[in-house]
């Protein structure tokens, strides 16, 4: 009886590995003829229904395209909801470094007088780097496994290396290190509540320090029970309930 529960077990096992890539391409597909109808909608100016299968998508799916996350803030900015057309400014600026979305998030930002939209060449070269990481990090094994196999070669045919040769490659492998184990991203949130209180403590009864505007755009520097620390645009850190913020995903 044991022999056959183990046999059983195992053919269901690799039933179900066998049968994971076809119900995933399945899922891609039914995604796609989504996605095609909410675009279709969207041409038609069908924009609250359109809005909700690219929000099908983005929420339940996690698929996305940078299109689809302009057309999202469009559709949101025309309702008014100003907080979430800067969310999908947000994400759509974060897939594509395009300088035209921070532009907009500032116009908003200033048309409803709203913190933390103020980014830097620095902001703006992190996100570059953020987006081609992978890259970057292949190239540099690259380089890396090329000086290993030199280091190798050159070993038999000269009995000495050059100093500066070795200083290069301890920095190429510095980093590959900095690259793998750093991220380089700023997580931030969106408040989305009217109103919301910003406490110096992590506590209902700690001391209310602001009332942020519904909008306002916040670096996130940690996770405590239901509450967020932030760090604002002076560099205070302070305190907010977790369920006022839209997280926004780097």
């Amino acid at each position: 009886m044991k022999i056959q529960n183990l046999i059983y077990k195992n053919v269901v096992l690799f039933c179900a590995v066998c049968l994971l890539p076809i119900h995933w391409a399945l899922a891609q597909t039914d995604n796609a003829a989504i996605l095609q109808k909410a675009d279709s909608l969207y041409a038609d100016r069908h924009y609250t229904e359109s809005f909700q299968l690219y929000e099908q998508l983005y929420r339940k799916s996690q698929m996305f395209t940078p299109s689809m996350l302009l057309k999202m803030a469009f559709i949101q900015e025309g309702l008014g909801a100003y907080s979430q057309t800067l969310y999908f400014l947000n994400e759509y600026y974060l897939q594509t470094s395009d300088e035209k979305a921070i532009e907009k998030m500032q116009q908003l930002s200033q048309k409803y007088n709203l913190q933390g939209y103020q980014y830097d060449d620095y902001d703006i070269f992190l996100n570059v780097f953020r987006q081609y990481r992978y890259p970057i990090l292949y190239g540099l094994l690259i380089l890396a496994l090329g000086g290993l196999l030199y280091t190798a070669f050159s070993k038999k045919t000269s009995p000495g290396r050059p100093y500066g040769l070795g200083v290069a490659y301890v920095l190429l492998l510095a980093c590959l290190f900095v690259v793998t184990n750093y991220s380089f991203s700023v997580k931030r949130a969106i408040i989305t509540a009217d109103n919301a209180y910003i406490m110096d403590g992590p506590s209902a009864g700690a001391k209310v320090i602001a009332v942020s505007n519904k909008g306002d755009r916040v670096k996130v520097a940690g996770q405590q029970d239901v509450w967020t620390k932030i760090r604002r645009d002076d560099g205070q850190e302070a305190f907010i309930r977790q369920n006022n913020l839209l997280y926004i995903e780097p």
